[in-house]
């Protein structure tokens, strides 16, 4: 016979036993439980995000353009410029977004959400040689807080070689480029390129504080002499890397050296290239004697020869170890005399025997 305890029970006679109820039945009631609890039709949401952010913020001529504020370089600030806080890569301004700088330089924009947004500079309200170079400026905003924000305007901003080159003789530039030849051909002969175009630095001083390899940083005023651009008066504003792998040559027929002649802003003009195959036609005996004739079978253009690789005329011929009648595969760098398409070997091994093309 099998025993059962038997415990008075809140439920009146009713008798509860030591039968329990299943598990499974109350995880269904819980369940239960819950969805109707999720059925509300206006839940209250878990939390609110409240609270505003500022700029506090200082505009300045970078002068020395050192990126920090240096009254003895001639740094100083800036006043009436007109900037504005904008949605991220919108021109909509935020409510109370726009601020004028004041006479020490100093703009505060007050209750920003918080997020990364714009500020952004009216340039027409700039003075005259200052530049902002990176408008609009991405500023983070948090909650309450105040992002301090130092601007620099710069008196010239990085641009391409190519855009140097467009930009006109008596343009302050300031243009970034690797090193293809420094001072071989001529101590005041340096050429930079990079990916857009190359050009010639000319300086006697220039050559002597860069290597071969190197990234750098100049500035200095475009040019003109005798049809063939180049930077004047240049400056180095920094050697940013070094070591850096030269441009491999661009290879080009001696026609399209000579139809890049008048040009003196075609892209190959003062870049890397080489030709193959040119036979040389005449012996170094014009410009000097320092120019001589070549024809890759395209048609004809001018080598020409600087006194920092060989004397003039036959002495050419020694240095490079060649002949007239034969043909050889030149590197050098593109350019011009009064409109008249040259090519630059920078040292003697720019010159090498080949098969001619025309052949």
């Amino acid at each position: 016979m099998t025993n059962r305890l038997s415990l008075p029970s809140p439920f009146g006679n009713a008798m509860r036993t030591n039968t329990r109820p299943a598990p499974a039945l109350l995880l269904g009631v819980f369940a239960l439980l819950f969805l109707l609890a999720g059925c509300s039709d206006d839940p209250a949401p878990p939390f609110t995000i409240s609270g505003e952010g500022d700029i506090d913020g200082f505009l300045y001529l970078d002068n020395d353009r050192t990126g920090l504020f240096d009254p003895s370089d001639g740094d100083e600030p800036l006043a009436g410029v007109s900037l504005e806080v904008r949605e991220r890569g919108t021109p909509r301004a935020f409510s109370g977004g726009q601020v004028t700088s004041g006479s020490d330089g100093r703009f505060t924009v007050s209750g920003l959400p918080p997020g990364t947004h714009d500020l952004w500079v009216d340039t027409g309200t700039l003075p005259e040689g200052a530049l902002v170079c990176r408008n609009p400026l991405p500023v983070s905003i948090y909650r309450f807080e105040a992002a301090a924000v130092l601007l620099g305007a710069e008196p010239v901003c990085l641009i391409s070689i190519q855009e140097a080159k467009e930009s006109g003789p008596g343009t302050f530039v300031n243009v970034q480029g690797i090193v293809v030849t420094a001072g071989e051909m001529r101590s005041d002969y340096t050429y930079v390129q990079d990916g857009t175009a190359g050009i010639r630095v000319f300086s006697g001083t220039f050559a002597g504080q860069v290597q071969n390899g190197d990234l750098v940083s100049l500035t200095g005023e475009v040019a003109v002499f005798n049809n063939d651009l180049q930077i004047s008066g240049p400056s180095l504003a920094e050697v940013v890397e070094q070591g850096v792998a030269i441009p491999t040559p661009r290879e080009v027929t001696t026609a399209e050296v000579s139809a890049a002649g008048p040009n003196n802003t075609d892209p190959l003009q003062g870049r890397l290239v080489v030709v193959r195959g040119a036979e040389l036609l005449t012996a170094f005996v014009s410009g000097g004697n320092r120019n001589a004739n070549i024809n890759d079978g395209s048609g004809s253009t001018e080598i020409r020869v600087e006194g920092g690789i060989s004397g003039a005329g036959d002495a050419i011929l020694t240095a490079l170890g060649v002949q007239v009648g034969e043909c050889y595969d030149i590197v050098g760098v593109m350019g011009n005399f009064n409109g008249t398409g040259q090519l630059f070997p920078r040292t003697a091994a720019d010159v090498t025997p080949a098969e001619c093309a025309s052949e």
